[in-house]
């Protein structure tokens, strides 16, 4: 069954159990806890639990966030692939040896101490730089005394930026006042820097001109040293924030060694707060305490033998009720496991629903192979999907992605073996030696696409009945046997009767069988026209209902059409495999680098052809999965089983 059987288990427990049970359970990882209805929890300590639980809570965002920031400032720290992140590997009695005797929260406090300390200095580094950069355009001003002009009775100055744009008409306007002078003092770019004396009495006029032209006013700090002092003070105090920056860095880099142990502790209070919100979820009477949960009804005599060694608790169980929430754990042979991918990206099924993985598997592996076309791309996508697997040895929905393209590409050989498509060279050129591989080609993609579209939409067709099957299956198994025959074993009949009936019409088929067919189309079409609208209370209602009903004939056989994009991938394959060999040969006739060129296009083209209609390939085979087939059948959003267990994030460990 590929939805695993399920049962509600209730544990009745003595109340001093309260804390070993919950860890107990985790270590097994069979049983996921649902909350019992509320009642009044007569224990004192209800509201240091609460306390408990907030205290975990808040350790572990203080210990991800230091985890976080020394991952980015780690020693050697090696690149990792974003895609499989691995975890560190320790020996158990490593980490129980960590848990016991180190303080994680004096690394925490070095680290952030550490981190206040370079977070001020960087921003003191980077007022300094600021304050440079502002002042180094006046350089040459470092031998005015600024604080003698400020103090003069009938002499100023202003400093300021102009555009080069401006700059003839503004130097024009200024030397038309007497008592002015203007310096400039540096070119750069656009920009224009410039030093003016000036008569105190000629104030107003300078103020118009200045805003005539829109000039920026440039006021350095009163009080000041002269610049060229001011620049040797901030060259050495940026000089002495560095080196401090440096042996901050160095500090923090001894502390980020202690990185490994800060995960364990994460992973350890994890799991330590999932075992504390295991008695929020219980009711507690005066003596004794209960946890509900649902367990795979095959684990069950597992639970029962992992809590014999308490005697005072007992386990009650039963069917689940079809009313509930029941979560749903998948259970599939190997070969279709990975596919339960697929169905997770739509939405895994609900408890009392058909498991759709074992029906789509075949099918979505089949509609690939023929979006590639190709058997060396089959070779070649396995080979890859093959050594990702075993040389990073990845886990959890990137596993299965990869063992879905192993098996699809394994698919995609046999399919280009028998369209007679290797590495974009057809079977029919290949020398006599090799004539034994032409007997077994079907057809040539690129010679018969009529053949090719037949094939693709003769596996539409088939497709959407299994999923009409299915559907009928789906009414059946719950007793709605009306249901099951009126609504969509009458669709079967109707398309395959109108199919027989064109069959016959174009000679392939007797009349005799051909008028059969049409007996079962117009039986069928009758049918759905009277009885799909029977839930109608009105009579016009009914048939309303039954005529949109019989308009779907014209959706169903559209679905069957969007089968055809089968075609246009595995044609646009194998042309681009094509014409990738037609360049090769091409090119290769080119001295001296001739042969270099043709193994470079050879190889980067097939490669780049490969990704490029493998991504297209799962693009829109899981179209026709999700829409043609899932629309006749599926509704999905179930709820995923998640049982208490040792979860970890980081650590690994090895015995």
């Amino acid at each position: 069954m590929a939805i695993a059987r399920m049962k509600k288990v209730y544990i009745v427990a003595d109340k001093e159990l309260k804390d070993s049970l919950p860890a107990k359970l985790r270590s097994l990882g069979l049983l996921e806890i649902s909350k019992v209805k509320k009642s009044e929890n007569p224990f004192k300590d209800s509201e240091e639990k609460k306390q408990e639980i907030e205290q975990l809570e808040e350790w572990l965002s203080r210990i991800n966030s230091v985890i976080e920031y020394l991952g980015e400032v780690e020693e050697d720290k090696k690149p990792e692939l974003g895609l499989f992140p691995k975890k560190i590997a320790i020996k158990e009695e490593e980490f129980l040896e960590w848990i016991q005797n180190s303080d994680w929260e004096k690394i925490c406090n070095k680290s952030n101490q550490i981190k206040e300390k370079l977070e001020r200095l960087k921003e003191e580094k980077k007022d300094l730089v600021n304050e440079r950069e502002f002042l180094s355009p006046w350089k040459n001003l470092s031998t005015i005394s600024f604080e003698k002009l400020k103090e003069s009775r009938f002499i100023t100055y202003q400093m300021g930026i102009i555009t080069s744009e401006v700059k003839e008409t503004f130097y024009k306007n200024i030397n038309e006042l007497k008592g002015s002078h203007l310096h400039i003092v540096k070119e750069e770019g656009r920009n224009v820097y410039f030093f003016l004396i000036y008569l105190r009495e000629n104030q107003e006029k300078i103020d118009s001109i200045f805003q005539k032209f829109k000039i920026e006013k440039v006021e350095l700090e009163e009080g000041r040293e002269p610049l060229n002092e001011r620049f040797k003070k901030l060259k050495e105090r940026i000089r002495d924030v560095e080196e401090k920056i440096k042996k901050y860095q160095k500090e923090l880099k001894r502390v980020s060694r202690e990185r490994i142990k800060l995960m364990a502790f994460y992973d350890h209070f994890y799991n330590l707060l999932q075992e504390k919100k295991v008695t929020t979820e219980a009711r507690f009477s005066s003596y004794t305490f209960t946890l509900q949960g649902w367990i795979r009804e095959e684990d069950l005599p597992r639970l029962k033998k992992g809590l014999k060694d308490y005697p005072s608790l007992e386990i009650i169980t039963r069917e689940p009720g079809e009313d509930e929430e029941v979560p749903v754990a998948l259970s599939n042979s190997s070969l279709f496991k990975p596919f339960e991918l697929i169905v997770n990206l739509y939405g895994i099924p609900r408890y009392f629903e058909i498991d759709p993985t074992p029906f789509l598997a075949p099918f979505f592996a089949i509609f690939f192979g023929f979006c590639l076309t190709d058997g060396g791309y089959g070779l070649i996508l396995s080979l890859l999907s093959f050594i990702a697997l075993k040389k990073f040895k990845i886990g959890g929905g990137w596993k299965k992605l990869f063992l879905i393209l192993f098996i699809s590409g394994l698919v995609t050989m046999g399919v280009g073996v028998l369209t007679g498509g290797i590495f974009g060279i057809s079977v029919a050129s290949l020398p006599p030696s090799l004539s034994f591989l032409k007997r077994i080609v079907l057809f040539y993609p690129l010679e018969e696409p009529m053949v090719f579209l037949m094939v693709a939409l003769g596996l539409g067709l088939i497709h959407i009945l299994v999923g009409i099957a299915l559907a009928f299956w789906e009414d059946f198994r719950r007793g709605d046997i009306i249901s099951a025959f009126l609504d969509h074993a009458s669709w079967i009949l109707l398309i395959l009767g109108l199919l027989i009936f064109g069959a016959s019409k174009a000679g392939v088929l007797e009349k005799t069988i051909g008028d059969i067919g049409l007996v079962m189309f117009i039986g069928s079409a009758g049918t759905l026209f009277l009885f799909v609208g029977r839930g109608n209370k009105t009579f016009i209602g009914r048939i309303g209902q039954g005529a949109y009903e019989l308009y779907g004939i014209v959706q169903t056989f559209g679905d069957i059409l969007s089968y055809s994009r089968l075609l246009a991938l595995g044609l646009a394959t194998s042309v681009i495999a094509t014409v990738v060999n037609t360049i090769a040969v091409m090119v290769k006739g080119i001295p001296f680098i001739g042969p270099i060129l043709m193994i470079i296009i050879l190889i980067g083209g097939h490669l780049g052809n490969i990704g490029l209609n493998t991504l297209s390939g799962v693009i829109h085979t899981l179209r026709l999965q999700f829409v043609e087939f899932f629309g006749k059948f599926y509704q999905g959003g179930g709820k995923s089983f998640a049982p208490l267990r040792e979860e970890r994030k980081y650590i690994a460990l090895v015995k």
